[in-house]
């Protein structure tokens, strides 16, 4: 299965990998796979969420917020479903990392994938 990853910067100076990215995951993948690409990238997928935050990442998708991420806890949050979640199971055809304190309108998100 393939989705869609909306990447922006952290910082100035960091927006050259912005937009949007594929990730490939196999039929079989959890949240907590899912999570785990964004966060490391591999795989054969492309760069993913910034690390240089020291505030933390909300990841929205198609179904609303999954996740929290805090980068100065290195810890992960699922919010919605358990880490151990099938993907395909959601039907998630795309997913958006927002800086943690902002919090979006899901129904626009879905424009910056066109």
């Amino acid at each position: 299965m393939t989705l869609k990853y909306n990447r922006r910067s952290v910082c100035m100076g960091d927006d050259i990998n912005n937009g949007i990215y594929k990730i490939t995951l196999s039929d079989n993948a959890t949240l907590k796979d899912l999570i785990g690409i964004l966060i490391n990238g591999g795989c054969g997928n492309t760069w993913p969420i910034p690390m240089m935050s020291d505030i933390g990442w909300d990841i929205y998708s198609d179904i609303g917020k999954i996740a929290f991420i805090s980068a100065d806890n290195a810890s992960i949050s699922y919010l919605s479903y358990d880490e151990g979640t099938f993907v395909s199971s959601l039907n998630i055809s795309w997913v958006f990392g927002e800086r943690e304190g902002h919090d979006p309108d899901v129904s626009m998100l879905s424009k910056r994938f066109v």
